[in-house]
């Protein structure tokens, strides 16, 4: 879901504060699971899912508009004979 380098590149980040090695290692690996933990919770979607998801309602909505004009043309259409016959 969410790139492990990020969880990473955060973990080193914190990590140049502690001098321990060992410490700096325990707490990385505690970082990684809590901020691993939140993200899970979160409804989040890869940048795959919501392209495709895009696509999808770009479709839609194209497919929309399209039946949109065809019910005006036809109550164009249905109008036009309704006048004709009243005519």
């Amino acid at each position: 879901m969410i790139n492990d380098n990020l969880i990473r590149s955060l973990g080193e980040q914190l990590g140049r504060f502690v001098s321990d090695a060992r410490s700096r290692e325990d707490m990385q690996q505690s970082l990684n699971a809590i901020v691993q933990n939140v993200f899970a919770r979160l409804d989040l979607v890869t940048r795959e899912q919501f392209d495709a998801q895009l696509e999808t309602l770009e479709r839609t909505r194209a497919q929309l508009e399209h039946l949109e004009t065809e019910l005006a043309r036809l109550q164009e259409q249905l109008t036009a004979q309704d006048g004709n016959r009243n005519a």
